[in-house]
């Protein structure tokens, strides 16, 4: 494994030191059970995902900063140390660049494929956009981890192909609805008219793709090997499994996207100030 450059303010003795030294600040509040759990958690004994306590228990820790400053502290070192536990043929590389940003890759062919990724930024969403937390202010958010698995599933490929097929049908039967009648050459027709054969090139590309693919490469294989044991060592960690996840397919709406695929799917699971995106390419 390539080590890229790493949080020194996360992955050093120091840390760890700080954090029993506040977790001490607490024991005239928390239960002893509260702060063994939290002891358990520094000494990465278990992953602060898995449910080792009530969610009322959780719901409550996740109000104090300590919850959050341990949780951060767990899930970095223990996904940092699960990796660089690994000895085999694959070379991942592991990095958060000082972007208060874990993440796993892999480089495969010609192209770089995401693992993992674990973005514990200090900022606040509103579900629509994201602010980093102005200097002084503190949030109780422990971040977002992102999971990435490819799957072969020929029946959706070909469920892919005949959505994409579907598409191209309409676009070539559509007409114009600027065309001038009086030769004029130019404004919101010719604007169209671009966006039109645009529109078309790309899903034509869509269906050439997806219709020549009868069988996987050799990068294909080995991106549905590694996802798959990339995939499994963290929920097998985290303590969790498909069924802690919601399909957000599933939701009310989420087909109505125009050009959704269904190639790519995205999974959630929320914890208090937590959350976790599952998402599967199909292949």
């Amino acid at each position: 494994m390539k080590i890229g450059k790493l949080n020194d303010s996360l992955d050093n003795e120091k840390a760890k030191e700080e954090l029993l030294k506040l977790l001490n600040e607490y024991r005239g509040i928390l239960t002893s059970s509260i702060l063994d759990y939290l002891n358990s958690l520094i000494e990465l004994e278990f992953s602060v995902i898995k449910e080792y306590i009530s969610e009322v228990d959780r719901k409550v820790l996740s109000e104090l900063e300590i919850y959050r400053k341990v949780a951060i502290y767990n899930i970095y070192n223990r996904t940092k140390n699960l990796f660089d536990r690994q000895d085999d043929e694959f070379e991942f590389y592991l990095s958060d660049n000082g972007c208060e940003c874990l993440s796993l890759t892999i480089n495969i062919g010609s192209k770089w494929i995401n693992l993992f990724e674990f973005n514990y930024k200090q900022i606040i969403s509103n579900g629509w956009d994201t602010i980093k937390i102005p200097r002084g202010f503190k949030t109780l958010n422990i971040g977002d981890i992102s999971l990435f698995q490819t799957i072969e599933n020929k029946e959706l490929r070909e469920a892919e192909l005949y959505r994409v097929m579907k598409i191209l049908e309409r676009l070539y039967d559509e007409k114009n609805p600027y065309l001038s009648h009086s030769g004029v050459v130019g404004g919101s027709d010719s604007t169209w008219e671009f966006n039109h054969t645009q529109k078309i090139k790309k899903y034509e590309e869509q269906f050439k793709e997806l219709d020549n693919r009868k069988k996987l490469n050799d990068d294909e294989k080995k991106e549905i090997e590694i996802t798959k044991k990339v995939h499994d060592l963290l929920l097998q960690d985290f303590g969790l499994n498909y069924e802690s996840f919601v399909d957000q397919s599933s939701q009310p709406f989420a087909n109505l996207i125009e050009g959704k695929t269904k190639l790519k799917k995205t999974f959630i699971k929320k914890m208090p100030n937590l959350t976790i995106t599952d998402y599967i390419t199909y292949i």
